[in-house]
């Protein structure tokens, strides 16, 4: 009888914790110690999502371990992992980084006119958007020699992680995140949910043969169904 009620109380017990719960908190600059309003939080196992309201607060539902990912424009992004201690506590005060500086210097540093008219018409009109100036290419544009294929490693990388498929074609109901991911354009969103660098984002819709300017203006919803695209593609070609 008494290993049966341990084994009872052992069932009660994980089914509170895969149980979905709201966390709270408020998401406060490290600077200046001011609360940050419209910041985007995304639960990466749920696809749910969420945002500051004026005084920094939120709330989402999640499970114990569960991924929340916030991020904004400006902003240095960042994950957290759903704790015992945060579900047990009322709220949470979440700390992130103004990269504002960082994004001066670099829209400094990555406008480097060639002397070419047509080439450096292009760099100075996509130096207009926020996710070019964020992102230092090396070079405007790439090409890759035939036998070596930049795209194999990561697509390697992206099919054994079952976890992408699935999120991908749950993420086609979440017509909120939908909503969000139009919105944005600084790729942290598309790189929290397939687990891609944005280096790694450029290099596959350079392989795919997109254009500069999708690269860096389009949103990161078509971002998000250009790499689904490729790598549909990619699947097929080398079957």
């Amino acid at each position: 009888m008494r290993y049966f009620t341990v084994f009872l109380f052992f069932i009660f017990s994980f089914s509170i914790s895969a149980q979905k719960q709201v966390v709270k908190g408020t998401v406060i600059n490290e600077l200046t110690k001011y609360s940050e309003p419209g910041i985007n939080i995304i639960n990466l196992n749920t696809l749910k999502i969420s945002k500051t309201n004026q005084k920094g607060e939120f709330e989402i539902e999640a499970s114990l371990n569960d991924s929340i990912h916030f991020s904004s424009e400006g902003y240095r992004s960042l994950k957290l992992k759903v704790t015992n201690d945060w579900i047990k506590n009322t709220s949470m005060n979440v700390y992130i980084k103004d990269n504002s500086t960082t994004l001066d210097d670099m829209y400094i540093s990555t406008l480097k006119l060639t002397g070419f008219l047509q080439i450096d018409t292009k760099l100075i009109e996509l130096n207009d958007f926020y996710y070019y100036k964020q992102f230092q290419p090396k070079d405007f544009s790439a090409t890759f020699a035939p036998k070596i294929n930049p795209v194999d490693a990561i697509y390697n990388s992206f099919k054994k992680n079952s976890a992408n498929t699935k999120k991908i074609e749950k993420l086609k109901q979440e017509s909120e995140l939908i909503e969000m991911m139009k919105t944005k354009f600084d790729r942290e969103t598309v790189s929290a949910l397939l687990s891609i660098s944005k280096d790694d984002i450029v290099k596959v819709l350079q392989n795919c043969n997109h254009t500069e300017r999708f690269i860096y203006t389009a949103s990161d919803y078509q971002i998000f169904n250009a790499l689904n695209e490729c790598f549909q593609v990619y699947n097929i070609e080398k079957k």
